[in-house]
């Protein structure tokens, strides 16, 4: 399938949010990553029922997913971006208009459960999204330079290789050396996992997969892992990386942490007898600090020296 690339951002651009996964709590931090949304110069539109509650949902399947269409379909709308992630993206995926997304492709940006939908985008169209920060659980929460130096080069450079850098503080380390090179294919663990046997299910053949998560213990990463490779999908790829998982270390009060074994432990134990190309700590995700991942993007990793660089990824 060819990629799909997305126009760049451009100052004065109308963004759009929605909500195809939970609603915010409470709309104040919402408020805030829209106002510091517009201070950047955007236009910023809520779609109509971004704050819609049903059970634990921004309202029930069609109507999320009705959003969705309605902002693909809007020829004013450059970019949309997810107020959060949450629970229940996987339900609205029947309801995407898809063949309407591959005719009005546009930046799309979301992470966490949203990458039920974005692994469905990327199968259906071949266009390039973005795991990266969303409008109340990152711009409402306030912006680091990090953050968004990453996130405007992502979605604005159109000619030159960008690499995918950590903070000074934050060490990478190799699981496997060697290099890979391939399209960008991943997002949270647990989510991809339960995407298996689906039609929806990520497609792992010649990508360089990246995983992170939230609050899962080393057990549970491991049977995330075990389900991936039972599967065959993980021997498909060229590489691997790993971000940071977030609250997934045993505390004292948990039964295993006797045994005294970290992630790291578990991850390695699955990752090293692939002899795959992987790294683990790469910040993206569950994180104050992270970087925009172009899901589909082409990119290279050199695992050996703990590098990734990726192609523009907008036109």
């Amino acid at each position: 399938m060819d990629i799909l690339k997305p126009k760049r951002l451009a100052p004065g651009d109308t963004i759009a949010v929605v909500s195809p996964a939970s609603p915010s709590i409470t709309t104040i931090q919402q408020e805030r990553g829209v106002e510091a949304l517009e201070r950047l110069g955007y236009r910023v539109v809520t779609a109509e029922h971004a704050n819609d509650k049903h059970l634990l949902f921004a309202g029930k399947e069609k109507v999320r997913a009705k959003d969705i269409n309605a902002t693909f379909r809007d020829k004013s709308v450059r970019a949309i971006i997810c107020t959060r992630g949450g629970c229940g993206t996987s339900q609205i995926l029947p309801y995407i208009d898809f063949s309407l997304i591959a005719k009005n492709p546009k930046i799309f940006i979301g992470y966490s459960d949203i990458t039920a939908l974005q692994a469905a985008i990327f199968n259906a169209t071949g266009l390039i999204t973005f795991y990266g920060p969303m409008v109340a659980s990152d711009f409402g929460k306030g912006l680091t330079h990090y953050k968004i130096s990453n996130f405007f080069n992502i979605l604005t450079e159109t000619e030159r290789v960008i690499e995918l850098k950590n903070p000074r503080n934050k060490k990478i380390i190799t699981l496997c050396p060697g290099s890979a090179s391939g399209q960008l294919a991943g997002g949270c663990l647990s989510v991809v996992a339960a995407g298996l046997g689906t039609e929806y299910e990520i497609d792992a053949k010649g990508k360089i997969l990246f995983f992170e998560d939230i609050d899962e213990k080393p057990h549970r990463i491991d049977r995330y892992l075990t389900h991936l490779i039972q599967a065959g999908k993980l021997q498909q790829a060229t590489g691997i990386i790993f971000g940071a998982f977030a609250k997934c270390e045993y505390l004292s009060r948990d039964n295993y942490f006797k045994f005294g074994v970290t992630l790291l432990d578990m991850i390695k134990e699955r990752i090293e007898p692939l002899g795959i190309p992987s790294i683990y700590g790469l910040q993206f995700g569950h994180v104050t600090n992270k970087l925009t991942i172009p899901f589909g993007g082409l990119a290279t990793l050199d695992a050996t020296n703990c590098r990734v660089f990726v192609e523009p990824c907008v036109v």
